[in-house]
């Protein structure tokens, strides 16, 4: 096996430039889209006796684009690595009673470790290859619902969302159980639910529908100005979601180290030479007494993406 970090990382969670490079690739292309965009509607609005909406000098463009994009999100797609997520509210994995659940970061690395080698596991990765492991590191159940707060607003595993969740209910109930509810006067008064009515929801079910086909014949419109607006609308859309992009990729500029998440990239080896590099080297220690965690197993390019995302 090569040569493996021992070394637990923060996380510095970055925009994954290599990983991404391909969408340079579209700029051009989706520059002439939206030029075409608002001549189509242009057109459209002036009418001037044509309905052709042809689209130009995009069409070219559009071809190699979409077969580079295409190409690229299936590359990228194609090699996901294998994922494996423990929390201490799974079952037989955390210690303690009822809903308080603790599992302290050594014992999760050996939760992840195991899992490795489980033999009875069907979907165990198989074969050669990298690993890269999450842990997040906490002491209260407040800490990590945000720490996996903070993750899950960039890759969401359904897991760990589950656990953020859970750890963010019972940091509440902790919160309230010392806080003593003011009681009211009773009976109180209030308004009368209408809308839960049968007769009620079947009347407006009826009537919405009638409205719906009355408010289409009142409507002064033309085919031509409807499809006006359509190409506003759509064009609008591309604007807000390239935003939205912009947006995400300058939240991620700058980043700071997080000690309450750390990363280490293994490997390549084997199932058992990936069990040994993980429980090797300096891991966080058993203060950390409420603790998740998720193991990535795939090839290097594979895990490409994930390893850019949380800085390694």
């Amino acid at each position: 096996m090569g040569a493996a970090s021992m070394t637990w990382n923060a996380v510095t969670m970055r925009w994954p430039e290599q990983a991404t490079q391909w969408l340079g690739q579209l700029s051009a292309a989706k520059d002439l889209a939206s030029t075409e965009q608002a001549s189509t509607a242009k057109r459209l609005a002036d009418l001037d006796g044509k309905a052709s909406t042809s689209p130009g000098p995009v069409g070219d463009a559009a071809q190699g684009a979409i077969v580079t994009g295409r190409g690229a999100l299936a590359d990228q797609m194609g090699e996901a690595p294998a994922c494996l997520v423990v929390t201490p509210f799974q079952s037989g994995i955390g210690q303690g009673r009822g809903y308080q659940r603790f599992l302290s970061a050594p014992n999760l690395l050996q939760q992840l470790a195991g899992k490795l080698v489980d033999v009875s596991d069907s979907g165990r990765p198989d074969g050669p290859h990298f690993a890269l492991c999450l842990m997040f590191l906490a002491t209260r159940f407040d800490q990590l619902a945000e720490s996996l707060a903070r993750f899950n607003a960039l890759l969401p595993m359904p897991d760990l969302v589950r656990a953020e969740r859970r750890a963010r209910h019972l940091s509440k109930l902790e919160t309230e159980k010392w806080e003593i509810p003011a009681a009211g006067t009773l009976p109180r008064w209030q308004a009368l639910p209408l809308e839960r009515c049968t007769v009620v929801k079947a009347a407006q079910q009826s009537m919405s529908g009638q409205l719906a086909v009355l408010e289409s014949y009142a409507a002064d419109s033309s085919p031509m100005a409807d499809l006006a607006a359509l190409a506003n609308r759509k064009a609008a859309q591309q604007q807000g979601r390239d935003q939205q992009l912009a947006d995400l990729k300058a939240s991620l500029a700058g980043g700071n180290p997080d000690s309450s998440m750390r990363a280490r990239l293994i490997g390549p080896g084997n199932a058992t030479e990936l069990r040994q590099a993980l429980l090797d080297g300096d891991a966080p220690g058993h203060e950390w007494v409420l603790c998740a965690g998720a193991l990535l197993v795939g090839s290097e390019k594979g895990l490409s993406f994930v390893r850019e995302l949380v800085g390694l």
